[in-house]
Formats: C-alpha cells, sequence, structure tokens
C-alpha cells in the first residue's frame, strides 16, 4: 500500500518502510543478488542522507527501519532511485517483460521509541518465521548481527536505543 509520504516526512523522524517484488518468489537468496542490493541500497541511503536503523532483506521483499533526520522527501526519492537502479542491474530473467518491484511501497511512521523496538524485532524475527534460518542473528541479510555485537554488514547502522 502506498502511503503519502510527503504528509509522513519530517525532520527526525522514524519510518517502517516495505518494498516488494511485483511476482512473490524466492528471487534474493544467492550471495550475488542479496550482496548487489544491499550494496545498492547503502549507495542510495548515503546520497538521500538517511540514517538505517535496522534491516532484513527477505527473498521477495525488502523491510527497513529508518530515521529521517531532515525535512525532505529524501525517503521517497531514495525508493524511487533504489528501485530503478536495482531493476535496472538485476536482470532476473523472470522480470524480464514485467517490472521487478511493485508500484510504490509501504511507509509507515513510527511514533516513538517502543514502536521502534517493536518494529525491530518484527524485522530481525522475519526469517525464523519464514523458516530460512533457526535464528535471527544467522541471517546474514539482516541488521540483527549488528545488535548482537557481531558486524555492520553491508548497509551502515545507526544503533538504536530507547
Amino acid at each position: 500500500m502506498l502511503r503519502r509520504h510527503s504528509k509522513l516526512s519530517s525532520a527526525g523522524s522514524n519510518h517502517f518502510v516495505t518494498t516488494v517484488t511485483r511476482i512473490r518468489g524466492n528471487w534474493f537468496v544467492e550471495p550475488k543478488t542479496c550482496t548487489s542490493l544491499l550494496t545498492l541500497f547503502e549507495w542510495c541511503r548515503n546520497r538521500y542522507r538517511l540514517d538505517c536503523i535496522g534491516y532484513v532483506l527477505m527473498p521477495d521483499h525488502f523491510h527497513l527501519v529508518l530515521h529521517q533526520p531532515e525535512q525532505d522527501r529524501s525517503i521517497s526519492q531514495c525508493q524511487m532511485q533504489f528501485k530503478k537502479m536495482s531493476s535496472g542491474q538485476l536482470r532476473i530473467p523472470q522480470f524480464h517483460e514485467v517490472r521487478l518491484w511493485q508500484n510504490g511501497y509501504d511507509d509507515v511512521l513510527i511514533p516513538g521509541a517502543d514502536a521502534v523496538i517493536t518494529k525491530l524485532k518484527y524485522v530481525h524475527s522475519n526469517p525464523v518465521r519464514r523458516g530460512l534460518v533457526e535464528n535471527a542473528i544467522d541471517y546474514l541479510w539482516s541488521s540483527s548481527r549488528f545488535y548482537e555485537g557481531r558486524e555492520s554488514g553491508l548497509i551502515t547502522v545507526r544503533h538504536f536505543s530507547s
């Protein structure tokens, strides 16, 4: 569902953002594909000056918890750029005639520290619920390992504490 980003975006706001592939499936499972997507998102995140609080790249969708430090439409610009560039770079054969990503994306304003913690737990437990790993920390394409003090991964994560 597309939300109206200009109404949600304000300096210092936190957002739960989800981007989904047009055709559901196991598209992002190969390490090379996952590395490419996360590296590309990191470039876009830097370009649009967003802070990433948490993330998980699933086989057919991407969850992000983002902090917008400045007043502008940088989340929507970042998502547009990311989707455009990733669609052009990945070249998944099944998407030859169809766009890789669904139109729009979901952007939900997170209204406080407790809600951010809840969203981070949801994001990090996603691979466990899907049966991809037994423990969230074992999933390589997530910020869960960062919060366990291990590594930040391909996306720079800003630690969130309530």
